[in-house]
């Protein structure tokens, strides 16, 4: 049944989102039977279907990409049906010819896949009936087009914030956690084995969370709920590449710890350097900063009042080496640039840079 899995989502359309489609399918039918006197107006239900999209902005491009698929397709079938007999193979023909042209033209996927399904549905129902046939197949797409448009305007779509505002404070804990097993591997003799590829996998995390922001940024276009929020868009685009960063740094200090793994359990020395001492501080210290980050966003923003105010200079503090190791002064030294470029990164973004 592994194969089941492949057909079903948990990721399921909210109840209004169906709704939504659900009434403009019913409006968009009713319209074109009243407008235009159409028993059966198929294109203006599959029009309704299709342009209701999650987001206004998605909606006006659907509606556009959808009328321009049908327009060439109803145009292609009445050429077609004035040059060729009918017949089943005239529209294997027609749909074939529709999918070159189609590919020629360059369209928009939703366009290029609508020109050979309108012609190949117009021909079934009867291109032949003359051109009013093919105009009444656009004004009846256009009419599903737009009620369907009017219908994302009226019952406005959802701000995605919530969904993203979780993501990137997930990441935040798990770029936190990673400092932390930075500090912990640094004060024991053995550096675990899973800590360069727990802090890779921070790299999904960034990803999930950029494709959560471009969601967001997506539902905000054309979204008259957005308005006021230009300022807090750009306040999470700042802290997701502050927490970029972040991830990177960790990442680095994973690799050279990870490279030099045998040295920390040969040399005891290591474990026991001030400055190692103190790079594991700085390293538990930016772990407390970064999960500040979201926290004072949050206050800020307004989505918490249950916080206490969050101000003051930050915990890091740059640090002095006043005499390098003998012998692990490179491994220091890569330790010591990533923190630097942590501690850099977690003050810009203090001081709204």
């Amino acid at each position: 049944m592994r194969w089941l899995g492949r057909l079903m989502t948990e990721q399921q359309e909210s109840w209004l989102q169906v709704l939504k489609v659900v009434v403009a399918i019913a409006l968009s039918w009713f319209a074109s039977q009243l407008l235009l006197g159409i028993e059966l107006p198929v294109f203006a239900a599959i029009a309704a279907l299709l342009v209701v999209a999650p987001s206004v902005n998605q909606s006006l491009g659907k509606g556009i990409e959808r009328s321009i698929g049908v327009l060439g397709g109803v145009v292609l079938a009445w050429l077609a049906s004035l040059v060729l007999p009918p017949g089943p193979m005239m529209v294997l023909a027609v749909t074939v010819l529709a999918v070159i042209v189609a590919r020629l033209l360059r369209l928009a996927p939703m366009a290029a896949n609508q020109v050979p399904i309108s012609a190949m549905i117009l021909l079934a129902l009867g291109a032949g009936s003359g051109p009013l046939f093919g105009f009444e197949r656009v004004v009846e797409t256009l009419i599903g087009a737009v009620i369907a448009l009017i219908i994302n305007l009226v019952v406005v779509p959802p701000v995605h914030h919530e969904p993203a505002e979780r993501v990137m404070r997930e990441l935040a804990h798990a770029i936190a956690d990673a400092y932390e097993r930075v500090d912990r591997s640094l004060t024991s003799a053995a550096p675990p084995q899973q800590l360069l590829e727990d802090a890779r996998a921070l790299r999904s995390g960034i990803q999930s969370t950029r494709g959560a922001m471009d969601a967001l940024e997506e539902s905000t276009r054309l979204n008259p709920r957005a308005k006021g929020l230009r300022g807090r868009l750009e306040r999470d685009e700042q802290l997701l590449l502050t927490l970029t960063v972040l991830a990177n740094r960790v990442i680095g200090m994973s690799r050279s710890i990870a490279d030099r793994a045998d040295a920390f359990g040969a040399d005891a020395s290591i474990a026991g350097d001030p400055t190692v001492r103190r790079i594991a501080s700085e390293s538990r210290r930016i772990a407390h900063e970064v999960r500040m980050l979201v926290d004072r966003q949050a206050r800020d923003d307004g989505r918490t009042t249950s916080m206490p105010a969050i101000d003051g200079p930050l915990l890091t503090k740059p640090i002095e080496v006043p005499r390098p190791h003998p012998e692990h002064w490179v491994l220091i030294g890569a330790l010591l640039e990533d923190v630097r470029q942590a501690r850099e990164s977690l003050a810009a973004d203090a001081e709204g840079v």
